[in-house]
């Protein structure tokens, strides 16, 4: 559009002191910034008050701590809770840190063991299961029905690895009573 165009006979002021024909476009904004912002307040007011109507999200985005862990990790026999991932006993081990237990086992102890024979069969489970943990990959599930947060249940394709460690006779299913490893039998 050209501006300042105009005839000489058309040098007339009109009323908002402009000449005639030489008026400035002014912008106008498409949406008025005072609708904006009430838009937003809106917007704002209605997200606080369905956050007190809606539930919570089931979902957690954290893991839970009742979810299976997948385990591939080498194990190594150790006395101590400094290593990564090591067997510890024939029903614990330790795995980043931590110290955990199977929950469904009973299985004879190496320290405080009161006879040679429990103490032979502790080693030997021992050696057992480290060898099941390095034979692949397993998933390491908490325990429901045990209050202990460090009792896991192990598994490799569906299969309980304390299981296995009572049909291989290192251990007996879990019992809250006190076994007697040197009884015979």
């Amino acid at each position: 559009m050209a501006y300042s165009l105009h005839d000489i006979g058309d040098e007339d002021r009109d009323r908002s002191d402009h000449w005639l024909n030489d008026k400035q476009d002014q912008r106008r904004a498409i949406v008025p910034l005072r609708l904006i912002l009430i838009a937003l307040l809106m917007g704002a007011l209605l997200l606080v008050l369905m956050r007190h109507v809606l539930p919570a999200s089931t979902t957690a985005s954290a893991p839970s701590v009742d979810a299976p862990a997948t385990i591939s990790t080498r194990f190594a026999a150790c006395d101590d809770l400094d290593g990564q991932a090591c067997v510890l006993a024939t029903d614990a081990y330790a795995y980043q840190g931590r110290r955990y237990h199977l929950a469904d086992i009973s299985a004879p102890r190496l320290e405080g063991a009161a006879c040679p024979q429990e103490a032979a069969l502790a080693r030997a489970g021992r050696t057992a299961l480290q060898g099941m943990l390095n034979g692949g990959s397993f998933e390491a599930h908490a325990d429901t029905a045990d209050s202990d947060p460090t009792a896991r249940i192990l598994l490799r394709d569906g299969v309980s690895l304390g299981q296995l460690l009572i049909l291989k006779r290192y251990a007996r299913p879990w019992s809250a009573e006190p076994i007697d490893w040197c009884a015979a039998g």
